[in-house]
């Protein structure tokens, strides 16, 4: 009798494990603001071009910590552009410590806001606000032109992009400074992000 009890206790707790490895790969991301380091134009994007920004607080996300002023580094993944209509989708791999060090990242855009003036004002009617705690792994968000002029956002924490910028009249810019809400972790291997890619 107690060898069966053992045994069906073992069987629970195996599958209890099993249970809670299949919650921890769906990933939730720590959120956290930044800065868009340099002007992103839809009418020179290019797959590939670099696309950098700047974390605005310290963060720590499953043990690691990425401080202020951490860069964060990506790559535009994707542009397209018919009939008016113009997008171009971004992906960050990597953040750049202060002493060079990389670390792989999953990054998914929550929301992007203009830039502020001098003052700290910003220069649009919304203002970026503080980002969230903690960004679910089903999350998805769709941000309305209106925020950044003619421009929407759209991006979910399982995509592999970061998210998606479009307009349905024509060319756009984000500028150097434009303020960014993005949910941030180190990238896992299963997740498939590479800092190389």
């Amino acid at each position: 009798m107690r060898f069966q009890s053992f045994r069906n206790l073992s069987f629970g707790l195996a599958v209890v494990s099993v249970i809670s490895m299949g919650v921890a790969s769906a990933q939730s991301l720590v959120g956290v603001n930044a800065k868009l380091d340099r002007t992103l134009d839809s009418k020179g994007a290019a797959v590939g071009q670099v696309v950098t920004a700047k974390l605005d607080g310290t963060i720590t996300a499953e043990g690691t910590k990425l401080p202020k002023s951490t860069e964060l580094i990506g790559k535009i993944a994707d542009v397209k552009n018919a009939n008016g209509a113009v997008s171009v989708s971004v992906v960050f791999t990597s953040a750049k410590l202060k002493d060079g060090k990389e670390i792989p990242v999953k990054a998914t855009l929550l929301a992007a806001y203009p830039e502020l003036d001098p003052v700290g004002e910003s220069l649009g009617d919304v203002g970026a606000g503080p980002a969230p705690a903690l960004v679910s792994a089903d999350r998805t968000f769709d941000q309305e032109p209106g925020a950044l002029s003619h421009v929407a956002l759209t991006s979910a924490v399982k995509d592999s992009d970061s998210g998606t910028f479009s307009s349905t009249n024509g060319n756009f810019k984000l500028l150097a400074g434009t303020n960014l809400q993005l949910g941030i972790a180190p990238a896992s291997p299963a997740s498939g992000t590479n800092a190389a890619e």
